[in-house]
């Protein structure tokens, strides 16, 4: 019944005239995706990121986007050179470039397609200059912004000859202040630092990005913060996006109101008729479904829509669960039915198998969820507090999910074979890291059929309520917390604890002591993916201590704080979102079982 009303209004939405906001202001944009570079490794997002940026651009109504993929020096030189009379006479006017960028002696360059670079003078005539972007858009009124996903370590350095150079190579791209009035420079990281590529189709910044441009009404600045908040999040804070340059008082959109007029524009409202996007009311109806035919009729309705991608993207990623399903890499109900057992009570530690985790039993019991409007460093989504009733006993983790668990699954044909990276801390007893949500919940897959036992990963409320163990403080020790209780960030302090150890790694597990319920490391080391799709409030959640199936099921939450976080972080009530397919230093995860009866 449900898939013939959604499939319903998908018909009825694409017969609708559709119209875009109505807005005074010219809009313009010149966006570029350079991948398939000749001389080193193929970048695998920048084209998507590109596509996708163009896309969302469009869809909030910019007057012209011009997307280019791919560009040698010519083209990119050429390309710019016809933004610059675009441009001319725009009130906002955007270049967004993803690909290679370097910095040479305090000047920034971005790298087309065919560069060589074999020396480090090179780069004046092999690669184009952040200037001339900038340059492209002088003639642009209110807004000249300028986005850079460029900051990523750069292959050509190791190979450039630097002897007898004057000139520096640094590391990302050097600090950058616009010479004019109305303009911002925004990177994908701080100057000095690197950004990440990602592991998904876009890049942690370029997703970030593309969630939050759409938001009707948002002023630029605080649009570029929640970015920045974002990525941060989801890169476990190894990255962390920065603005240069400055605006006026007056509020600048990318994205107007439906409905409305452009904040600290000139009066001029768009059309009341026209009221939210056609096309995103449909993507809302169907962006959490399983069902590949909701997924289709979208893209049918809309064909030259950004969402008409979205669905595409989830539908491959649909079918790719199908052909997993099919080959057995992972069983159709991935929360398999545990066989009767009356052994395990409250307290009691056992091991399903020599590479089994180590579980103990967490009793059944109570949990005020969420924090108190008083607590230092509370996030609008710890609330509101709600009473929480986990009716059974269930089993949990003593540890975080280790590297040598991790091993023995890819050794036994499980965990799709992925190996991830220890960033050269070591393996064994360490926490497993680089794993996503998808990951885990092919560790719990493989841990399900390995053992035949219900084992999956932990609800949200079964998080927090394993991890406080009875206590109502913002940490099982306290109030306050130490380096000699956790692995965290020490140069920082909460509720006056005293500073402590910063050792920029993970530790082995069961390095600091239990928690009253018998589990380590709930605070801090690593990042723990839960099961739950994210919300950023607790309105709707469920009291009897199930994951949340509703919401942004793209995004799943993680809990605890890991090594790199500052103390405020590895609070119990502490809750972050990344994408479901990330996957981050600082991010793993620990596993539970259901206990039957």
């Amino acid at each position: 019944m449900m898939r013939a009303i959604v499939s319903a209004m998908l018909l009825a939405l694409a017969g609708m005239a559709t119209s875009p906001v109505a807005l005074a202001e010219k809009r313009v944009a010149l966006v570029i995706g350079n991948s398939d570079y000749e001389q080193v490794t193929r970048l695998a997002n920048p084209a998507n990121d590109a596509a996708d940026m163009a896309a969302a651009l469009e869809e909030i109504g910019f007057d012209e986007v011009t997307l280019a993929l791919d560009l040698d020096h010519g083209a990119m030189r050429a390309t710019l050179g016809e933004f610059t009379r675009t441009a001319a006479g725009a009130d906002i006017a955007v270049v967004y470039f993803a690909g290679h960028g370097i910095e040479v002696g305090g000047t920034n360059y971005l790298i087309p397609t065919d560069a060589t670079l074999a020396h480090v003078d090179d780069v004046e005539f092999e690669a184009v200059a952040l200037s001339t972007a900038l340059h492209a858009l002088n003639r642009a009124g209110k807004l000249k912004l300028v986005i850079l996903d460029a900051c990523r370590n750069n292959p050509f350095v190791p190979e450039m000859d630097v002897a007898g150079a004057t000139r520096s190579i640094g590391r990302g791209l050097a600090r950058v202040e616009p010479q004019g009035s109305d303009t911002l420079i925004a990177y994908a990281a701080r100057e000095g630092t690197v950004a990440e590529d990602g592991d998904g189709a876009n890049s942690p910044y370029a997703a970030a990005l593309i969630n939050h441009l759409a938001t009707p009404g948002l002023d630029v600045r605080i649009l570029f913060g929640r970015v920045r908040d974002e990525v941060r999040a989801a890169t476990g804070g190894a990255q962390e996006p920065f603005i240069y340059g400055s605006l006026g008082g007056e509020e600048i959109v990318l994205a107007a109101a439906a409905g409305g007029g452009v904040p600290g524009g000139n009066g001029a409202r768009a059309d009341p008729a026209a009221g939210p996007s056609e096309a995103g009311e449909a993507w809302n109806a169907v962006k959490d479904t399983d069902i590949a035919s909701d997924l289709e009729a979208l893209i049918a309705a809309f064909p030259d829509s950004f969402y008409a991608r979205l669905a595409a993207s989830r539908l491959e990623r649909l079918k790719e669960l199908e052909d997993r399903v099919a080959v057995g890499v992972f069983p159709a109900e991935p929360e398999l039915q545990s066989s009767p057992d009356r052994g395990p009570k409250p307290g009691d530690e056992f091991q399903d198998c020599d590479a089994c985790p180590q579980m103990v039993v967490v009793p059944a019991g109570s949990l005020l969820m969420g924090s108190p409007a008083s607590e230092t460093d509370r996030g609008n989504d710890e609330g509101p507090q709600h009473t929480v009733s986990i009716a059974k006993p269930f089993a949990v983790g003593k540890f975080e999910v280790t590297f040598s668990e991790w091993d023995a699954c890819v050794a036994d044909g499980g965990c799709n074979n992925y190996r991830p990276g220890d960033e050269g801390w070591g393996r064994g007893r360490r926490p497993v890291i680089h794993v996503s949500w998808d990951d885990a919940r092919a560790y719990v897959a493989w841990l399900a059929r390995k053992t035949d036992k219900g084992y999956r990963l932990l609800s949200e409320a079964e998080w927090e309520y394993a991890a406080r163990a009875e206590t109502v403080t913002p940490f099982y020790t306290g109030q306050t917390i130490t380096t000699d209780q956790a692995n965290f960030d020490g140069n920082y302090t909460y509720g006056g604890s005293r500073k402590g150890s910063y050792r920029e790694q993970t530790v082995s597990v069961g390095t600091f002591a239990a928690n009253a319920f018998g589990l380590h490391d709930m605070h801090g080391n690593v990042w723990e993916w839960v099961e739950d799709c994210w919300d950023d409030s607790y309105a709707s959640a469920p009291g009897e201590g199930s994951a949340r199936t509703t919401g942004n099921c793209s995004q799943r939450v993680l809990r605890g704080g890991s090594w790199y976080d500052e103390p405020w972080g590895l609070r119990s009530d502490n809750r972050i979102r990344l994408i479901a397919g990330s996957r981050s230093i600082s991010s793993g995860f620990r596993v539970a079982r259901t206990l039957i009866p």
